[in-house]
């Protein structure tokens, strides 16, 4: 199915960017009347737009839950690919949850097939629940082999990247002080040939720490003039949030679990 080889790509990507346990803002142009009083040189302060990695970020938090969302539909209106990434990091430091779902679709296979798998670990118990006849899986962690991997998603990280964004101003979102940015998304259409119909990217970044706590980018191309019937039509989103930030979480083991 191929709903499955989607869930597998979408599980190993997100595990190994979040670790499973360029902008450079232009100074103001200096002008002053020669009849004003002399005024002391002032090295401008600007608002740091660069966020650090997604794994960096969330390893700096005691807990958090976690929101990753991909949308790209088309080019045909049966082509349709939606994966949602959730994780919740509990406060004891050892325990997740994660609960990772596909919608798949295509014109060859115009039937949408989804699949789900949801994985928690509680110490040095791990289990893993499939839609797919509701099968529970429960393993314990090998110490050493739990070590081994967290050295090894240590080594990769996913940056979000950002092209000249411009500061919006400062706001509390999600019981954190961030800075909000938007940008425009640059390169489309240059290959293609494509009309660029939409393009928004906006993301909110921790004053403490840099870390994104919201980031979203949604893009859409048509191959042909509007009004043109056989011009065809992508639509793209991407979306990051982190949520309920160093507040209590606690993590079971459900009772599906053998």
């Amino acid at each position: 199915m191929k709903s499955k080889f989607w869930l597998w790509i979408a599980t190993l990507t997100l595990m190994l960017a979040c670790r499973i346990p360029m902008f450079s803002p232009s100074s103001p142009t200096d002008s002053q009347d020669p009849a004003a009083p002399l005024l002391p040189f002032l090295e401008p302060t600007p608002i740091p737009s660069t966020p650090i990695g997604l794994r960096q970020g969330l390893a700096s938090l005691n807990s958090y839950r976690l929101g990753i969302r991909t949308i790209n539909n088309g080019p045909s209106a049966r082509d349709r690919n939606e994966i949602t990434y959730l994780m919740e990091s509990a406060s004891d430091g050892e325990s997740w949850h994660i609960s990772t779902s596909v919608l798949v679709s295509s014109a060859e296979e115009p039937e949408i097939e989804t699949s789900q798998i949801d994985q928690y670990k509680v110490g040095n118990r791990m289990c893993a629940i499939s839609d797919e006849g509701s099968e529970a899986e429960e393993s314990e962690v090998d110490p050493q082999a739990q070590e081994t991997m967290d050295v090894l998603y240590g080594l990769i990280d996913l940056v979000p990247l950002v092209n000249d964004p411009i500061f919006i101003g400062t706001e509390n979102l999600n019981g954190v002080l961030v800075n909000h940015f938007r940008f425009n998304v640059s390169g489309l259409g240059v290959t293609s040939g494509a009309d660029v119909v939409f393009s928004s990217g906006e993301y909110w970044l921790a004053v403490d720490g840099q870390f994104i706590v919201r980031y979203d980018v949604v893009i859409e191309t048509r191959s042909g003039p509007a009004g043109d019937p056989s011009a065809k039509t992508m639509h793209s989103e991407f979306h990051i949030e982190v949520k309920d930030i160093n507040q209590p979480i606690s993590i079971s083991i459900p009772p599906a679990c053998p």
